[in-house]
C-alpha cells in the first residue's frame, strides 16, 4: 500500500510539472543569475547591481543573486534567457529595446515569448551632442538633420531605446534624418561620441549624471558632452537647467520602466519568488537612494497591471519601431 501511495504521489507531480513547467522545491535552491544583455556600466547594469545588493543586503533571497553582462546586441543576452531552461533559475533585464527589436524586424521574438516578472523604476532621455560639435540647442541638431539628411551620425543601439528616440526627435522636426548606426548601450555611445565617431545620441538620465557630472552634481569640466533636453513629461529637479523637449516646442516624451523576464514556462513559483524580492527591495534605502541619485521615478508593477502596461506599451511602440525598421 505504501508503494501504491508513493507511486500515486509522484505520478501526480509528474502531471503537475508536464502541466506547469519543470517542478521547483523550496525555491530558490541554487544562485539565481540575472542576465543583462549589454556591457557593463550602463543603466541597465546599474539597476541590475543595486537590486543585487539590496537583496543580498536585506536578506530577501537565501541564494545569492550573480550578474552577467552579455556584450553585443542585445538580441544575443535575451535570446539566451529565452532559450534557458525553464527552471526558475535565469531572468532577464531589459527594457523597452525588446520591443523595439520585435517592431523592427531585428528580432524574431519579443516580450510575448517571456513570462513577466515585474516593472521596476523609470527613467527619461537626454538627447547628446559633444561640447565642440557646434550645436548649442536641440532646435539646432534638428535643424542640420533637416537641411543636410541623413548625413549626422547617430549612435544607436538599432531596434532599442536610443533608435526609437532617435526616430521620435527627428519626426518632432518634419524633413529632419539622421543616419543610424549600430554602436551599442550607454556605455558603448558614450564612448563613441566622445572619439567622434558619432555625432548624436541619446543617454539616460543616469548616464548623464554618470558620464557629465561631476561628484558634487555640478556639470564638469572634463565632460566633452553634454545634453541638449530632457524628454520627460516635466523638467528633473536634479537636471534643473535643462529644459523638456515639450517646453522647447517639440512633441516628444519618452520614458522607459526596467522589465523582468522570465523564460516561457517558468514555474509560477519562481516568478512570484523573485518578483517578492524585487518589491521589497525596491522599497530598500539602497534602491529608493539609487532612484533618487540617478534620475528615475518610482515604478513598480506586477500580475495583471505589469501585463497591462506591457500591452498598452507594445501598442504605443509599434509604428515607431516599424518606422526604425524603415531607416
Amino acid at each position: 500500500m505504501r508503494t501504491t501511495l508513493l507511486g500515486s504521489v509522484f505520478a501526480a507531480a509528474v502531471v503537475v510539472a508536464g502541466a506547469t513547467g519543470p517542478a521547483v522545491a523550496a525555491w530558490p535552491e541554487k544562485p539565481v543569475t540575472v542576465v543583462v544583455p549589454f556591457n557593463p556600466g550602463g543603466t541597465s547594469d546599474q539597476v541590475a547591481r543595486n537590486f543585487q545588493i539590496a537583496i543580498e543586503e536585506n536578506e530577501l533571497l537565501p541564494q545569492p543573486v550573480t550578474i552577467v553582462n552579455v556584450g553585443g546586441h542585445y538580441s544575443i543576452g535575451s535570446r539566451r534567457v529565452m532559450e534557458a531552461q525553464p527552471d526558475g533559475y535565469e531572468f532577464l533585464l531589459i527594457h523597452i529595446a525588446l520591443m523595439g527589436g520585435e517592431g523592427t524586424g531585428v528580432n524574431d521574438f519579443g516580450y510575448r515569448d517571456f513570462e513577466p516578472v515585474a516593472s521596476t523604476g523609470e527613467f527619461c532621455l537626454a538627447p547628446m551632442v559633444r561640447k565642440d560639435s557646434g550645436f548649442d540647442s536641440l532646435e539646432a541638431l534638428l535643424a542640420k538633420a533637416k537641411e543636410e539628411p541623413d548625413t549626422l551620425i547617430f549612435g544607436a543601439n538599432l531596434g532599442a531605446i536610443n533608435h526609437m528616440a532617435g526616430i521620435m526627435l527627428q519626426n518632432a522636426m518634419p524633413g529632419a534624418e539622421f543616419r543610424f548606426v549600430q554602436i551599442g548601450g550607454g556605455t558603448a555611445n558614450f564612448t563613441a561620441l566622445t572619439g567622434s565617431q558619432t555625432n548624436a545620441t541619446v543617454l539616460s538620465g543616469a548616464e548623464v549624471v554618470n558620464f557629465t557630472l561631476d561628484e558634487n552634481g555640478d556639470p564638469s569640466d572634463e565632460s566633452q558632452i553634454k545634453p541638449l533636453a530632457y524628454t520627460g513629461g516635466e523638467r528633473h529637479p536634479d537636471l534643473a537647467d535643462l529644459p523638456t523637449a515639450k517646453e522647447l516646442g517639440f512633441d516628444v516624451e519618452f520614458c522607459v520602466q526596467s522589465w523582468w523576464f522570465a523564460p516561457k514556462g517558468t514555474p509560477q513559483e519562481a516568478i512570484d519568488g523573485f518578483a517578492d524580492a524585487l518589491e521589497a527591495a525596491s522599497a530598500s534605502d539602497r534602491i529608493t537612494g539609487f532612484y533618487e541619485e540617478r534620475l528615475f521615478g518610482d515604478v513598480f508593477l506586477r500580475g495583471d497591471e505589469l501585463q497591462t502596461s506591457l500591452d498598452a506599451t507594445w501598442d504605443r511602440i509599434l509604428p515607431v519601431a516599424e518606422q526604425a525598421a524603415q531607416k
